[in-house]
């Protein structure tokens, strides 16, 4: 969900979705599981301003 609002152009919303995605892998996975690391790299790429759609080049 988050990737989809991201690549419409809704970053905020993208990384308001990701902030809760994180939070909730934190508490049932882990803060050093695969996916938490994943969630926590893709939101600092909304945040950032680095997300790009995939195929696009940076």
């Amino acid at each position: 969900m988050s990737r989809t609002r991201a690549a419409r152009g809704h970053l905020e919303a993208a990384a308001e979705i990701m902030t809760d995605v994180v939070a909730r892998r934190e508490r049932g996975l882990g803060a050093d599981h695969p996916f938490t690391v994943a969630g926590r790299r893709l939101l600092g790429d909304f945040t950032s301003g680095q997300w790009r759609p995939p195929g696009v080049r940076r």
